[in-house]
Parts: structure tokens; sequence; C-alpha cells
């Protein structure tokens, strides 16, 4: 509604009666208030109803007006905020409704206030109008709040001329960002402030040209936009973990339905690729066992070392790491030696497999971490480590990003550092990619027990824009931890208060703790979680396993549905078809809580509130499962129902039959090939499982298997790389 019209309501309110009480200055200001308490007001809102100084003058009400400069992360641009659906909010938020144009972009939540408060003008309108001849004094009260509403009109114009945003950034679109505790930092100076007094404080300022190194990873996210096809073809229809109505060959094992993950072996169910040693890529034509190297992709550099990769369609996406050097003359005839690591994406076009041809890449000062895929937008997750030193001109503080030093504005800081490792985020324990939102956890020791603060950032389409942050005590066992689901994310933590102490976290999709479960299993701790739309599970132990079942379909009021204990317990857990529940881990001394073994659990969850305990496999004296420190070391396919890992020096398949139950179908020996040579790696953990129709394939950096799944896995062809 614009000025005039507010104006017009007022004088008609005003036309019989002075207005009520309802509508006084005071009573108006504090509905606001209050509305604005009740919806919660981002803090960049509330800032600014401070700082505009909005005044309520009789029955008028104003809206603060909040923006934000538009910002790039990395190389793309973030979302703007006047874009979408933003659209249908900006007819009651325009810049007429504090008296004049003032921004662009009001927030909703005072908007929806000012809505309130003129149907309410309108509700004491019509009720003036009875009494108007009821006494002559009500014609003078009117002459007086009329004369008033004038004044107050025009003590709005001043109040928002002094305050208006000048016409050049009232042009600029807004982000998506507001206030909410890790805004971009703005200015170099103001980055290298905020590093030094840190550093100063924790005595680690950067010393003879050494980097700052810290004891917690930093971690920097950059989204990079490339020629990179959808996963399948975007025609893959998934559940759970696995894909349907797709054709018949295995995937990596995702944490996250919709959001696709390197791994260091991948099949397009007519090739295999496997990265061997990090040096090159092995492409290999399998059809049944018939194997055949067709080609070797190397990086374009012979310096990197090829980490993970991707195969999507005619494109195959290599991350590789590399360090670059030069040598500066820092004075005359003096020298010295700079150099850098770095992380890069490189896309090939393998339309023709035996021959991939180089299509570009991206590449990111910094140390690798992790990545995401989704759709054709590929998440690079890489940890900067700044250099800091007395003056901002001595200090490397600025990472960069294709040659060129990233822009301050591209950098986002938390209020409260906890390392100088930055650029998204100071350090980061656990990560965990929704189809919307990106979540980076942090944990540090604090007040004699753990805390870990979540961030978090929406993205769509390579924009990514914060959007909240909140700190909970205790720590998180794993990125399964957490979970988003309908806009609210999910958390179970464990903290120590003289003993341990479990406790269920429910945000809402600014942050928000909505709702909460304390107390869960005192003296245990959590060892698995998954979540499955509104109902939870989550395992916790010390000498048996409660398998918790939890009801959070009122994210408010979430409560325990059903508790099963059971002996030992599961580290990994998986949706194992309809109405099952595959648990992973270890069989225990139920009195001394010592491992026995390895075990498979297979529960049945039709009935969360009576979680049941079915079949078990136990492994009995095995201990060592990279699997389950490592999610995508695990081949697992409920359509085909097949599920295998590296068990010890073995690797082991196996099927799952109602009446039967778990069926080991394969236990190859690696042992037999370490003694050859082919087989190397911390205990196995590069070895990965994979399947094409009715083909099995064991792969590592050195060897291809193939087994007759439809002739009792009879090995029947041996391909060395």
């Amino acid at each position: 509604m614009d000025e005039k019209k507010w104006m017009d309501q007022i004088r008609k309110s005003a036309d019989s009666v002075s207005a009520p009480d309802d509508l006084s200055p005071e009573n108006i200001e504090a509905k606001l208030h209050e509305k604005a308490d009740k919806k919660r007001i981002p803090f960049a809102g509330r800032a600014a109803w401070r700082k505009y100084g909005v005044r309520i003058a009789e029955a008028a009400a104003a809206v603060a007006i909040v923006f934000a400069a538009g910002h790039r992360l990395g190389t793309v641009q973030m979302r703007e905020y006047m874009n979408g659906a933003s659209d249908t909010k900006t007819e009651s938020m325009t810049a007429e409704n504090a008296a004049g144009e003032t921004a662009a972009g009001e927030t909703a939540e005072l908007a929806e206030a000012a809505q309130d408060v003129e149907k309410a003008a309108g509700q004491a309108a019509a009720e003036t109008k009875d009494t108007v001849a009821e006494t002559k004094a009500a014609d003078a009260q009117t002459k007086t709040a009329d004369a008033e509403t004038k004044d107050a009109a025009a003590k709005m114009k001043e109040t928002a001329a002094k305050d208006a945003v000048p016409e050049e950034e009232a042009a600029a679109p807004a982000t998506r960002h507001n206030d909410v505790g890790i805004t971009p930092i703005g200015s170099e100076d103001a980055l290298f402030e905020k590093l030094h007094e840190f550093s100063e404080q924790n005595g680690s300022l950067g010393y003879q040209g050494y980097n700052l190194y810290t004891a917690k990873d930093g971690v920097m996210e950059i989204a990079q936009e490339m020629e990179i096809a959808p996963a399948d073809g975007g025609q893959i229809e998934e559940t759970g973990n696995s894909q349907t109505g797709s054709p018949d060959f295995s995937r990596t094992n995702l944490r996250e339905l919709g959001v696709d993950e390197s791994d260091i072996v991948k099949t397009d169910g007519k090739f295999i690729y496997i990265i061997r040693h990090n040096t090159s890529v092995r492409i290999i034509g399998a059809d049944g066992g018939e194997m055949k190297q067709i080609a070797v992709l190397q990086p374009e550099e012979l310096n990197e070392m090829i980490r993970d990769m991707y195969v999507s369609d005619d494109r195959l996406i290599l991350i590789t790491t590399g360090n670059r050097s030069s040598m500066v003359e820092s004075e005359k005839d003096i020298y010295t030696t700079q150099s850098y690591s770095y992380a890069k994406v490189s896309t090939y076009d393998i339309t023709d497999r035996s021959n991939p041809g180089y299509l570009g890449s991206m590449e990111q000062e910094g140390y690798y971490h992790s990545s995401r895929k989704v759709g054709d937008h590929l998440y690079l997750f890489t940890e900067f480590i700044p250099q800091i030193k007395d003056t901002r001109e001595e200090s490397g503080i600025m990472p960069l990003v294709n040659g060129a030093y990233m822009k301050a504005d591209d950098v986002y800081v938390p209020e409260s550092l906890e390392d100088t490792s930055y650029l998204v985020v100071s350090g980061a324990e656990h990560f965990y990619v929704s189809t919307q939102s990106i979540y980076i956890c942090s944990q540090k020791w604090e007040n004699g027990t753990d805390t870990t603060a979540i961030l978090k950032f929406s993205y769509k389409d390579g924009d990514i824009w914060g959007a909240g942050m909140t700190q909970l005590e205790g720590y998180l066992n794993d990125t399964f931890s957490l979970d988003e689901y309908n806009g609210y994310l999910r958390v179970v933590a464990t903290a120590w208060d003289k003993d341990e102490i479990n406790t269920l976290y429910v945000y809402d999709g600014e942050m928000e703790l909505v709702g909460k479960i304390d107390d869960i299993a005192p003296g245990e701790t959590i060892r698995s979680a998954r979540f499955m739309g509104d109902i939870g599970y989550f395992v916790t132990f010390k000498q048996t396993d409660p398998l918790f079942s939890v009801d959070l379909s009122d994210p408010e009021n979430p409560r325990i549905l059903g508790e099963l204990s059971v002996t030992g317990f599961s580290s990994y857990l998986h949706f194992y078809g309809e109405d099952r529940l595959l648990g992973v881990g270890y069989e225990a001394d139920p009195e001394t809580g010592m491992a026995t073994g390895v075990k498979l659990s297979m529960f049945d969850v039709s009935d969360p509130a009576h979680v049941a305990e079915i079949k078990r496999y136990v492994i009995k004296d095995a201990d060592n499962c990279p699997g389950l420190s490592d999610y995508k070391a695990i081949m697992i396919d409920p359509e085909k129902n097949l599920f295998g890992f590296v068990c010890d020096e073995h690797y082991l398949l196996f099927t799952y039959d109602e009446q039967e139950g778990f069926r080991n179908l394969l236990t190859y020996s690696l042992s037999d090939d370490a003694e050859k040579g082919l087989w190397y790696g911390n205990a196995y953990a590069d070895v990965r499982g994979l399947y094409i129709s009715d083909t099995f394939y064991l792969a590592d950096a050195d060897m291809l298997r193939a087994f007759d799944m439809k002739n009792e896995f009879e090995q029947v062809q041996v391909l060395e790389l």
C-alpha cells in the first residue's frame, strides 16, 4: 500500500472519533514487535529496525527496509533476492511504504505485520462510523487527530529521507543473504584484522614466510559451472540410495538421494573407469567376462595427482591436486621461493571412449577436501590456509581462482573464529549436502564439553547464499547424524556432562531450534543414524545396542516411538527394500562391551514403534571394515538384492532372503593378491565391488576381476592394469 492509501485509510479511521487505544502509537509499535518476535525476524531485519528508527505516528505504521548487495562466490554469482518467489512480495513491500523510495527489499515479516495493522485500521474505521452523531466532542477530536496525522506523515517523510538509500544503491538487486552470522567480510582490511586479531590472541602469527597451520581443517566452498552432463542423463528414478527404472549396473553408494559423489572407481553400464595410483584413469570396456583396456587418460599437467572422478553420460570429470612454485625477487638480488597447492576440476569429452578429449578446467588455490555434483553443477570443497604476518601487505590472505585473487566480498566468515583457515567457514569436521542446502559442521571443546557449530548455505543451479547458523552442545558421529527434510534439519549429537548424554535437535529453515529431545540413553554414545521422511533411527552403545525410532512428523514435538536393545551395535544403517533396515557393525560381549566380530542385522521397521531384529549374521573375530568409515566403499543395491564390502583381508558379497536370512555369495581373499604385489593400501580401502548385469567385478588400482553371477560367481577373467 503506498503512502496516499495509508493516509486515506488513516483519515477514514478518524472521521468520527480519535483512534482507538489499539491503534495508539505505543500499541501499534508493540504489536509490530510482537509480530516480529513471533515470526523471528532475521537479525538483519532487527538491526535495520534500529537503524532506520521506525516510528509509528498515531495509526500510521512504517515497514523497515532491508537489503544486501550482490556477491559472487568463486566464479558463480550469488542468487539475487528480487528474483523468483520474492516477486509476489514486492506489492506490499515497495519503497513507498516508508514515505519515499528508500530501498528495493523489505522483510516479509514486517510487511505482514503492517498488513495486520492495516486490517485493524479498517476494522476501526467501520466501528467509528456508527459513532459519528454521538457527540460534538468527537468532531473536535477528529480534527485534532487529522492534524496530528498530517504532522506524523511529515515526520515520517523526514525520517525516511534521512535514511534513504542512494538511488544507485537502491537500484541494485538484493541477494537472499540476511545477517545470519555468516556474512561476507566485505573488504581485505576487515578480513586481515579479523584473522590477525585471532592469531595474536592465540599466539600463532605466520613466521618467516611459512603458512599458518592450525589444528582444524578450514574449508572453502565454490561452485563451478562447466560443460557437465547430468548424471545418467537425468532419467533415473531413485528410491532410498538405490536406483530404479535404470540400466542394470551398480552406482556409487550415495549419502543423499539426488546428490552425486565422486569415487575412485565408476561404471556407466558399458565401461569401467579406474583411477590407477592417482596418476591416470584406465577406461575398460566391459562386456560380461570380456574386459579390454581401451584408453588411458592422464592429467593435462604431469605433476598433478588424480584424487576423484565423476562419470556423467559422455563427460568424465577429474578432480586433481598439484603445486605451483615460483621465484620472487623480494629485494635487489635477493630471491625467495613461493609455492602454493591447488585443486583443479577438469572435464573431458568421452563420446569416443577410446579417445577422450579435454574440454576445460577450473583451478582453486587450496587443499582438496571433498565435492558434490547436483545436476549440471559441481561443488568443490577445498581448504585454504592464509599466511598472516604483521601487516596486510606482507600477508597472503586471498586465494587464487583461475589465476586471479578472489574478492573479499566472496569470503564468508562466521561471527567468531575458531581458527584462521577459512573461506567459507573456519574448521570443519563434517559436510552434509542435501538437494537444497550445504551444512558445514565445526566441532570445538568449550566450557567442559564438546560443542558443534553448524553453518547452512542454500544453493541452486550454482548460486550459493548464507542461510543461517547455530551451535549445539555435543559432537556428531558422522554425516548421517544430520538430515534435512521438508525444510527442517534434524540432528543427533552426543555430549559430556559427567557422563555421555544424547540429544536430538530439530531446526527450521533459518536454523532456529524448534524441537528437542533431551537425555537420550545416558552413559551411551551415538554410533549410527539414518532418517527416512518423518521417521528417524539411531543407535547408541555402551555394552548393548539400543536402536531408537523417532517420530519427526511434528518438528516442534519430536517423540521417541520405540527402543530395541540387541547385542553389539550398527555403525552403518541403510534402508533395504520395503520396511527393512540393514545394519552393519560389530557384535559385542553384553557384559564387557568388547567387540567379538562383525555383525549384519536386518531390522523390521514396518511398525516404527515396535522395531524388531529379524535376522543377524556374525563374522566371528573380524574387526576391520573400511566401509564403516567410508560408506562409498560399500557396494549396495536393494533392488538387485546385493551388498558387499571389505572385511579384514577378504571381500564379502551378500544377498538377503526373508526366510533364510543373510547368504554369503562370494568370499574373495585379497591377501593372495597382496603377496603378488597387486593389492595395496590401508586395509584394502581402495577396493571396490561393482556389477554390470550378471557380471560382478572386483576392482583396484592394479587389477580388475570378473565373476559370473549366474554360475556361482565363477571367476572368468583377470585384467591387470
